[in-house]
């Protein structure tokens, strides 16, 4: 493909995103896509609305805190967990540091903005995998319900996943 009418498609993909978004910007707080955002940290004036409009996704409505940091003019956005929650360390906001230390460019100009009311996206995809696990449970008991009393073909199928062994031949 060429590299002009690749940028041209870009240019016209970043047109239709800015307008599939409304941004409303009211001081410090921010609105979009039903969500109140409030600026806590602006490093060197980095939070732009259109920038925004265009990177935006609703993805991000989960997240009690988004960062926002620009490197070769491109908005990068990382969602972020309150400290109360039971997520991993690197996905809470305690870790904010670490990430601005680790994956921004120094110096770099970044942006927090606060979530006010977050959606609750991941614990509804949580519920079904939740459901899901519990179905293949019960499905695994009920198999080997069916096979109690034939425990000499599963011990002699042990068997010989034990005698089995690979040999890697070195070049």
């Amino acid at each position: 493909m060429d590299r002009e009418l690749l940028k041209v498609k870009t240019l016209a993909q970043q047109e239709e995103r800015k307008n599939a978004y409304q941004i409303i910007r009211r001081g410090d707080e921010i609105e979009i896509d039903g969500l109140t955002l409030e600026l806590v940290d602006n490093f060197k004036d980095a939070f732009d609305v259109e920038k925004l409009a265009v990177r935006y996704t609703p993805l991000l409505a989960q997240y009690d805190y988004i960062v926002g940091d620009i490197s070769a003019d491109q908005l990068r956005l990382k969602g972020f967990y309150q400290n109360s929650k039971k997520v991993a360390f690197e996905n809470k906001i305690m870790a904010l540091q670490d990430y601005l230390y680790e994956y921004v460019n120094f110096g770099a100009p970044y942006f927090v903005l606060e979530n006010v009311n977050p959606r609750a996206v991941a614990q509804e995809k949580k519920e079904k995998s939740d459901t899901r696990g519990r179905k293949k449970n019960q499905r695994s008991k009920s198999v080997t319900s069916q096979f109690k009393g034939k425990g000499k073909v599963n011990s002699s199928n042990q068997k010989q996943s034990k005698k089995r062994s690979f040999v890697i031949k070195q070049k």
